[in-house]
């Protein structure tokens, strides 16, 4: 029930990929202009980047 083919594969981890590349990049947006509410809204996305995480898990396991 919870294996999954190669292309859901492909999704689940490029998702997490771009999860991961979405909050650094927010984050360093932040550094450069100063603005700590860019680092807030890269640690509220943690949760979402979680969740992903989490679908991949169950999928392996």
């Amino acid at each position: 029930m919870h294996a999954l083919s190669i292309p859901t594969w492909i999704i689940h981890v490029s998702s997490v990929i771009e999860w991961i590349a979405a909050i650094w990049v927010i984050w360093t947006y932040g550094e450069i202009t100063g603005n700590r509410y860019w680092w807030g809204l890269s640690f509220a996305m943690l949760p979402a980047l979680i969740s992903a995480m989490c679908a991949c898990t169950w999928h392996f396991f």
